[in-house]
């Protein structure tokens, strides 16, 4: 009868879950992120806690006026730590963490990440998904903002500590567009950090981005939301200086 009744509650909590879950991903395609993110908390697990961090980290991306941004941020990684202690073979838990902590170190100094292994640590993740999936767009397309954002902060000091380039972001960057090229947000974000970066040299290919990626269809909110920024950016596109102000205040706060 025990062991009946064991089975039981591991059957409800295993249905529970995946209700839970299902209303994550329910809430996220509509643009509902906190709720997405709480539903993936209550599901637990590699999966749930991972898909709770990206829930975060897009509220982050496309809502500007969160408050308490840094919280925000510290919860994601928290809840990305803990799907990676859940499962650490888990591919989407690696992904999760490594975006986790990339957006973590906008609040933290080039001199503290790099003592602390942040960066490195976050390459690591990125490559071992790669490794176990050369086909995964999110790595390869954060392998690519990786690359780009240590080019941003670090310059060329940066770039030969690291042994990162401008090369090798956009290299990886085309790797994941050419894997998925109806996918707006690579090509957004590709054209934010090339424009970040306010090198006159390497605008023609990032308005080229953003003007391919605004002829797509948003296949979910996250799409939509990162189409409408988009399409911002291209509207500064005659004033260099201000497209690289918007770019680079979007890529700090």
């Amino acid at each position: 009868m025990r062991i009946f009744t064991a089975l039981a509650i591991i059957l409800l909590t295993a249905s529970t879950a995946r209700a839970d879950m299902d209303q994550a991903r329910q809430a996220y395609a509509g643009g509902r992120w906190l709720e997405a993110a709480v539903q993936a908390e209550l599901s637990g697990g590699a999966e749930g806690y991972a898909y709770a961090a990206r829930a975060l980290v897009t509220q982050l991306v496309l809502e500007p006026e969160t408050p308490d941004r840094q919280a925000v941020t510290r919860q994601a990684v928290n809840l990305a730590e803990a799907a990676y202690r859940e499962d650490n073979d888990s591919a989407e838990a690696r992904l999760r963490l490594a975006i986790s902590l990339g957006y973590q170190g906008r609040y933290t100094s080039t001199m503290r990440a790099l003592f602390l292994r942040v960066p490195q640590r976050g390459r690591a993740l990125l490559e071992s998904v790669v490794m176990d999936d050369p086909g995964n767009v999110w790595a390869l397309g954060t392998l690519g903002a990786w690359n780009l954002e240590v080019a941003r902060r670090g310059g060329s000091r940066g770039m030969e500590m690291l042994g990162a380039s401008v090369e090798a972001g956009t290299g990886f960057y085309s790797q994941a567009i050419a894997l998925d090229p109806d996918n707006p947000a690579l090509r957004y974000f590709l054209a934010l950090g090339l424009i970040a970066l306010g090198d006159r040299d390497r605008t023609a290919m990032a308005w080229e981005q953003i003007e391919i990626a605004l002829e797509l269809e948003p296949r979910d909110a996250f799409e939509a939301g990162l189409l409408a920024n988009a399409a911002q950016l291209h509207a500064l596109r005659d004033d260099r200086e201000a497209a690289t102000a918007w770019a680079v205040e979007r890529m700090t706060q």
